[in-house]
């Protein structure tokens, strides 16, 4: 599978740091029309929208039976619904993925990575981490790497470990990414261990990055999200003003994407 990492992420997972997979020109031009328009809605923060499109694009490949097409639709169907927290529709579509690679014979370090991001959604940390694992045992690039330990990192901070939180940050911090996404979770994670410190200054300042990264990324619901942390650790620091400023400006991002209750 190849990779656009022009609109990557998990998933936020970390965030869903992962992007749409990509595969040359099937010959189909149904099925190219519609990952083109899927991949173009993605980009454009339109994940619902893409969604759909990738839907079609997988019922499609599902017709012509061709295990690589089916795989890498089902893939980018889990992915977004990963983006939106649909997380039992994504592992429906994640575990059409899994089968339909290991008959084309396709590097599971993608799926894998996307199932720990789920599985740590869910509560499974230890069926997370033995994912992730696999990921690096599946795959040596290092895109996969830097997920796998924000990811680690993630799991740590939720575990209130400071110390290994710390550390997958620094193993994070060693490799050199430039996609904004990706740079927007592992400052979302440095807020998040700042907070575990009692930082909540620095904390906010890393959210207020984070949220930038995200908006860049056009993944409007983490930036969302992130201004929503800002908010808080501005509270924590006793910045009234700076606080009221990102709710309000989370809090109405959120309404206009139809996601008031979040």
């Amino acid at each position: 599978m190849r990779r656009l990492f022009s609109a990557l992420a998990l998933l936020a997972l970390v965030g869903c740091t992962t992007s749409p997979t990509s595969t040359a020109p099937s010959g189909d031009k149904e099925l190219s029309r519609n990952n083109n328009l899927a991949r173009v809605a993605f980009e454009n923060g339109s994940t619902a929208n893409a969604i759909d499109l990738y839907g079609k694009a997988l019922q499609r490949a599902r017709a012509m039976d061709d295990a690589t097409e089916i795989g890498n639709a089902a893939y980018n169907l889990a992915l977004c619904h990963v983006i939106l927290g649909q997380l039992d529709q994504a592992s429906v579509s994640l575990a059409e993925a899994k089968t339909a690679f290991k008959r084309s014979g396709g590097n599971p370090a993608d799926v894998l990575l996307l199932e720990a991001t789920i599985a740590q959604r869910q509560g499974k940390r230890e069926q997370s981490l033995s994912l992730a694992d696999q990921v690096l045992s599946a795959s040596p690039d290092e895109s996969h790497r830097f997920q796998v330990a924000l990811l680690k990192g993630t799991i740590a901070r939720e575990q209130g470990d400071v110390a290994r939180t710390r550390a997958a940050l620094a193993e994070a911090e060693k490799i050199r990414v430039t996609n904004p996404t990706l740079l927007a979770a592992k400052e979302r994670l440095a807020g998040n261990i700042f907070l575990l410190e009692k930082k909540p200054v620095e904390a906010a300042a890393a959210f207020d990055r984070a949220g930038a990264l995200y908006q860049k990324a056009k993944r409007w619901r983490d930036m969302a999200l992130a201004l929503r942390r800002a908010a808080e650790a501005y509270r924590a620091a006793g910045d009234t003003e700076r606080a009221e400023d990102r709710l309000l400006r989370a809090q109405r991002s959120l309404a206009a994407q139809g996601k008031k209750g979040e």
